[in-house]
């Protein structure tokens, strides 16, 4: 473990979610009036509870921090519990806290602190220069709406206790602008920001997200339909610049429409598709009548329809003030590496009047852990466990946010240091697991394997297994045979009528650990690296001159003047000393245990996915064999996983977790196939679906039979591919498909589990390869 770690900061506002009742025209225009106050605010969406399939799209679209209820509604105010994971951090329900005998504030960064922030630096000069205006218009103003959610509308002082619009006329001095009724929009409003562009002041989009949909443009909708002001909101809140158009009042529009699209068209000239640079009408109703307001634009149409939230089409970045590095100290609380860092280069205002005000810093972990295998700071991202993160990782409870490739804390602004505690895998596996309705727990198969994988130290110490000889060099001799030098070569070279010249060969380029690039790998170095390892001790045969019988002693115990260990009789050894020929016997766990050899094929499976999945832009862990049990109730299965993988995916891919089956060469019965089969297809699909893409491994060292194929392919649908079949032919080399590649002339590429499975499907499910499948 390294004493310090690079620590990668990015510094966010708390995500919000406004929960208001369907239909319920005030608590939107509050919700509106809350984010206009809150810097950051235009990117808090606004839920409908009624509507709560959509609701949970959009809570985990957003990937919201905290939900907040807008309104009177016993619905609207029970709605937050519906979501365990997102724990209020603050006191109470409300953002704002308004007290009479001492000062109001926010709970979250505000625009005051943008102001304070930013007032005087250049970059605040020049959107004072773009003459910043207060727009207002009159209340029966049929686009009033429209307007509050374009150019900024504030709380009343009366109701949060602060006045937003006081602080800024003092602190900013935007130039009044009315906006007369039935009036036309001016179009030079697209020039001059409006009270809006102070909360979306300073901050810009991190590259951690990518975006879906992407085109500016125009919402066409009816300003008296609350559900498409909700629907032109939370696509904004995506980042996507955009002007709400009602068509019966087009006649408003007839200024502001061309000169927006030309502002528009120059922000997206730069795109490097010719689709992705024209604009974008987005609708919830059919838009083909509205698009001749829009005569001699090259446009995008983009339709909300039903589901549109879940399936993907947007994805709302991550939206950040600004981000820093800076270096950890490595330490070690309770046997659990630590790391300590500071919270530099705040991109915000830490004056003590804005103490109570929070947002979160996004935490990300470069080096630390290296030859760690037990413990990680990359944790999946399951926002159900924030609260087992918070608690195992951190110290607050609520103050932990899981985000896509982070870990969010929940800092005050006056924070300036802060940590971060390993998480040990077992235990992230036992909550994985207990999501699914299983109590897991490491079996002694598992013991086994952990210990022999630190004897090997690590994982690529496994690849000695490689070499067939080494694993018949466990085979060939029992517990307590021993056996020379000379012998174990012979096994190693594995010669057989099949192979007279040896299965060695194949293996000669394989490092075990370091060496000149043009000496090749020989049978003694494969023998000095077990022995070395602990795998196997030295010792020597003496005969006792009493009972006439051999008893092996260690290196480490020989001597001189020795005791027979079987009838306890004291003799002088020197004699047989002089000539004595060294002999070994197994040690360490493959010596205490008979099911040791079971363990061989489980480490050889974990040091060839380390290897292929490593290749891959993404964190690995695993657990060795996990008893499982069924809690509950539940009608799963109780056994026994060879080993479970976890491959952290690159958002917004989902995780992959491998769920695994190893056998020796068998043979095996079709039984205890189907069985093991069975068992697992059940504990794959009860882990959750929406977070995990779970995937099933069967490895034998010898060829899987018609059987055993025709049962594994039952695991696939018609539209899914989880199975994975290994044998020796992908586990021996050094790269999986290295001798594939061999017999069918084609480079083929296998780097993630989703490219294991498909390509399973190609070799055994009847379908040819495919050399699509190179890069």
């Amino acid at each position: 473990m390294a004493d310090t770690v690079r620590v990668d900061i990015s510094y966010r506002p708390l995500r919000i979610g406004w929960a208001v009742h369907d239909g319920d025209l005030p608590a939107i225009r509050k919700a509106v009036e809350y984010s206009h106050a809150l810097w950051g605010g235009r990117f808090n969406p606004i839920l409908v509870v009624d509507r709560e399939e959509e609701a949970r799209q959009l809570v985990e679209l957003f990937r919201l921090d905290v939900i907040v209820p807008v309104g009177d509604s016993q619905e609207v105010r029970d709605f937050p519990k519906k979501f365990p994971h997102l724990i209020q951090p603050f006191h109470g329900d409300a953002v704002f806290v308004k007290q009479e005998q001492w000062r109001s504030f926010s709970w979250v960064l505000d625009i005051y602190n943008a102001i304070a922030h930013w007032h005087d630096r250049p970059e605040w000069k020049q959107l004072k220069d773009h003459a910043l205006r207060a727009y207002h218009w009159q209340a029966d103003d049929p686009l009033t709406d429209v307007f509050a959610m374009q150019f900024g509308a504030f709380p009343a002082a009366d109701e949060i206790g602060v006045d937003y619009a006081d602080l800024v006329a003092k602190n900013v001095s935007p130039v009044a602008f009315p906006l007369a009724p039935d009036a036309r929009i001016p179009a030079d409003v697209v020039e001059h920001p409006g009270l809006a562009s102070i909360g979306r002041f300073g901050i810009d989009r991190h590259y951690r997200v990518p975006p879906g949909w992407d085109a500016p443009g125009f919402f066409v909708g009816s300003v008296v339909d609350p559900n498409d002001l909700v629907s032109f909101w939370n696509i904004r809140a995506c980042d996507i610049p955009l002007w709400f158009v009602d068509v019966d009042h087009i006649d408003r529009y007839v200024d502001l429409i061309p000169e927006w699209a030309r502002v528009l068209k120059a922000d997206v000239e730069h795109r490097r598709h010719e689709w992705d640079r024209r604009l974008g009408v987005w609708s919830r109703q059919d838009i083909d009548e509205a698009s001749k307001h829009f005569a001699g634009m090259e446009l995008t149409f983009c339709r909300l329809r039903d589901h549109f939230w879940g399936g993907g089409a947007v994805s709302p970045p991550e939206m950040h003030l600004g981000r820093t590095s800076t270096l950890g100290v490595m330490g070690n609380s309770g046997g659990i590496p630590r790391v300590n860092f500071a919270l530099a280069d705040k991109p915000f205002c830490t004056d003590l009047h804005f103490a109570q005000q929070h947002l979160v810093a996004s935490v990300s972990l470069i080096g630390g852990l290296y030859g760690d295998e037990q413990h990680t700071f990359d944790v999946p991202y399951v926002p159900e466990l924030n609260e087992f993160y918070a608690r195992t990782m951190h110290f607050d409870y609520n103050k932990l946010r899981i985000g896509p490739e982070s870990t969010g804390l929940i800092i005050s602004v006056a924070d300036h240091d802060t940590f971060l505690n390993a998480m040990q895998i077992a235990d992230l596996f036992k909550r994985i697991f207990s999501m699914a309705g299983l109590e897991s727990s490491l079996s002694n198969g598992g013991r086994i394997v952990r210990q022999l994988l630190t004897q090997l130290g690590g994982l690529q110490g496994a690849r000695v297994f490689k070499v067939p000889g080494a694993r018949s060099l466990l085979k060939a001799f029992g517990l307590t045979d021993t056996f020379t030098r000379k012998a174990a070569l012979n096994v190693i070279r594995d010669k057989s009528p099949r192979y007279p010249g040896g299965t060695f060969g194949a293996h000669t380029d394989l490092f075990l650990g370091p060496r000149p690039f043009d000496i090749k790998l020989t049978p003694q170095d494969v023998f000095a690296f077990v022995v070395c390892k602990g795998l196997f001790r030295m010792g020597a045969d003496l005969r006792c001159p009493k009972c006439d019988m051999k008893s092996w002693l260690a290196l480490d115990v020989l001597k001189q003047s020795t005791t027979c260990e079987l009838c306890g009789h004291g003799y002088d050894a020197t004699e047989q000393l002089i000539d004595v020929e060294w002999r070994f016997r197994r040690s360490g766990v493959l010596g205490a245990e008979r099911s040791a050899q079971g363990a061989v094929p489980v480490a050889l499976a974990l040091q060839q996915l380390g290897t292929t999945l490593r290749e891959a832009m993404s964190t690995n862990m695993y657990s060795p064999s996990l008893d499982m049990k069924p809690v509950n109730g539940s009608a799963l299965p109780k056994c026994e996983i060879d080993f479970v993988w976890l491959e952290n995916g690159r958002f917004p891919k989902r995780d992959s977790l491998i769920l695994a089956e190893c056998k020796d060469q068998g043979p095996i019965s079709a039984d205890e196939f189907q069985r093991d089969l069975d068992n697992l297809r059940q504990i794959a699909d009860a882990l959750p679906p929406h977070r995990f893409d779970t995937y099933i491994l069967f490895v034998k060292l010898a060829p899987f039979t018609s059987d055993e194929i025709t049962m594994a392919r039952t695991l696939n649908g018609p539209y899914r591919r989880r199975v994975i079949l290994l044998t020796a032919r992908e586990l021996e080399p050094y790269h999986v498909m290295e001798r594939l590649e061999a017999e069918i002339g084609k480079h083929v590429y296998a780097g993630s589990a989703e490219e294991l499975a498909n390509l399973t499907a190609q070799l055994y499910f009847t379908d040819p390869v495919d050399s699509s499948v190179s890069p």
